[in-house]
């Protein structure tokens, strides 16, 4: 069964964009709504591409899959842990990339504060030494959209 909630934000994506840029016009006018819309956006779009492009291509790979993904702590400081995409494409489904101790994950504790507040469910984690997730492409794009398997060790 499908969420109401997510179902209208799939439908009316645009609709809290709008609402925020109105009340940011209306507390700081034109700056407000370049800094708190504009900039936000082009900043996360961009830290997105970096993270699908620049960790394909610098950084260590600490699991064996078949694609060229890579770990960067770099980008993983800049995009909250999204740089740790060579873990991301070993255990696509966990939701912490971070495995390490010295791995720095904002978006994990972010999960795991909304875990602990009740709003988060479900969550899932890899389990190290257990599971080696192997990418099969299937769009022959050979990004995010592949099927993958997992096999136990």
């Amino acid at each position: 069964m499908k969420d109401r909630f997510y179902v209208w934000l799939n439908n009316y994506h645009w609709v809290p964009m709008i609402v925020l840029g109105v009340l940011l016009f209306a507390i700081g006018g034109v700056p407000f709504v370049l800094w708190g819309i504009c900039l936000r956006v082009v900043v996360g779009l961009h830290c997105t591409w970096l993270v699908n492009s620049a960790t394909h291509m610098w950084g260590s790979r600490r699991f064996e899959t078949r694609d060229d993904s890579r770990n960067n702590w770099l980008i993983a400081l800049i995009t909250s842990g999204e740089g740790w995409h060579n873990n991301h494409h070993a255990h696509p489904t966990s939701a912490r990339h971070g495995l390490a101790w010295y791995e720095f994950d904002l978006s994990w504790i972010q999960i795991r504060i909304l875990k602990f507040l009740g709003i988060a469910k479900s969550v899932r984690v890899a389990r190290l030494g257990s599971q080696v997730a192997v990418g099969v492409t299937v769009s022959g794009r050979g990004g995010h959209d592949d099927e993958w398997c997992v096999i136990a060790l």
